[in-house]
């Protein structure tokens, strides 16, 4: 090969690499700038990472680990990854699947043989929340308290079913609760140690551990929610009572090693082919004042992770947005809400009160006012305008609507890929 034409080639190479550098650096200047309008306006924080073709091309943290100290977030913060946990439950439980350690159709009353219905109720319904156990089975300050988990379960025996078992499907993280225990005594191991075992270990998840209240956590970062006012601190909760459904503390990178390992097989097929679907592997949870969501497209083409300490409609937003960068498709996201609010007296919040029940008739809720607050169940509504209201947890805009002769007859509930309406009874 002449002199020419090796230059011609080598420039062509340096030509392409640059391209891709370029690329790369456009993409996670555009994520910055996008997310830097949520951490500008206090909305987010927490870490981002987000990879293009098997490759970390951003990782940052914002906002604070803890408040009170003005202690920033950093890349290696761990945050409660909340309901990823039952994923690697899942994980678990095809390993001891493929051992034979356990079976999909083992009746519950194998393993905890006075469960109430337990002779009705299957592992595989535990798996596929179809066994019929409530989501909770507490009331939220019994959460507080340290729980084994065999003593969680004489909690959860104590909460009627809310269907005949394998009938229906409900979301519960109680549910994966008593999962997570079968497997302890299936295995005669505990439930920290399977997720050592068998998760964190073959994917190297060095920053990862499972909750445990009496033990210093190196590196935690505090839940808060959002307010006008800033951040307010979340109740403190003991994660024990989610032990297999959202007791694990991660960091992004360790959370990202978890998706790649699900790609790249080290969990086995059977995990490859149940928590793959058909254009990437993700999962998201969201518990007290933490978020957490990660997506990796099948073939690693892009991939991102997105936790939080500061529970907001905002993580949606962000997440969206990212995945739109990412996609090279058009952010989808517009404009960062910045709401505006005003003063309404106690007097005129009195107006709102009463029951609502959701159009389709999946939920319904007391509108309560407490301290000068309107809550509509747990979410605090701050008015904005005559007869309109924001909320931090979905950044949402929920705006009453009223009859003729000027009693309010519904909710139009509106927000980021959400439209609602709410029916006054």
């Amino acid at each position: 090969m002449n002199k020419s034409k090796l230059f011609i080639l080598f420039g062509l190479i340096f030509l392409f690499f640059i391209q891709i550098s370029f690329g790369q650096s456009a993409k996670a200047k555009q994520i910055d700038d996008f997310v830097s309008q949520f951490a500008k306006n206090n909305q987010f924080s927490g870490v981002i990472l987000a990879s293009e073709n098997g490759k970390i091309i951003y990782e940052k943290a914002f906002g604070v680990a803890n408040a009170d100290y003005k202690i920033p977030n950093q890349l290696n913060t761990r945050i409660g990854i909340a309901s990823i946990t039952k994923y690697m439950t899942i994980v678990i439980l095809n390993r001891l699947l493929e051992s034979n350690q356990i079976s999909l159709a083992d009746k519950l009353t194998k393993y905890i043989p006075d469960f109430p219905d337990g002779d009705k109720i299957t592992i595989e319904m535990l798996a596929r929340h179809r066994s019929g156990i409530q989501h909770r089975v507490m009331p939220a300050e019994a959460e507080s308290v340290p729980y084994t988990s065999a003593e969680f379960i004489e909690k959860v025996k104590q909460s009627k079913l809310a269907f005949e078992p394998g009938t229906k499907s409900l979301y519960s993280s109680a549910g994966f609760a008593v999962l997570a225990r079968c497997l302890e005594i299936a295995s005669g191991k505990s439930y920290t140690e399977l997720i050592q075992q068998y998760v964190f270990t073959p994917a190297e998840m060095t920053d990862s551990l499972e909750f445990n209240s009496e033990e210093i956590m190196d590196r935690r970062a505090q839940d808060y929610f959002l307010t006008p006012n800033g951040y307010v601190n979340a109740s403190l909760k003991d994660y024990s009572f989610l032990v297999g459904a959202g007791s694990v503390f991660s960091t992004a990178g360790d959370v990202y090693k978890f998706g790649n390992a699900i790609l790249d097989g080290k969990y086995g097929e059977n995990t490859k082919t149940s928590l793959v679907g058909q254009q990437n592997v993700n999962g998201s949870g969201s518990t007290n004042g933490h978020r957490a969501y990660f997506e990796i497209e099948k073939n690693k083409k892009y991939g991102f992770v997105l936790l939080s300490n500061l529970a907001s409609g905002a993580f949606d937003l962000i997440s969206k947005g990212i995945s739109d960068i990412l996609q090279d498709k058009e952010l989808s996201v517009k404009e960062v809400p910045n709401p505006k609010f005003i003063t309404v007296s106690n007097d005129e919040l009195k107006g709102f009160l009463g029951h609502y029940r959701r159009s389709d008739g999946i939920g319904e809720y007391n509108m309560r006012l407490v301290n000068g607050s309107l809550l509509a169940g747990d979410i605090k509504l701050y008015p904005i305008r005559k007869d309109c209201f924001f909320e931090y947890k979905f950044f949402g805009e929920a705006c009453f609507v009223r009859e003729d002769a000027g009693n309010i007859k519904e909710i139009k509930w509106k927000g980021f890929g959400f439209d609602l309406t709410w029916i006054k009874q």
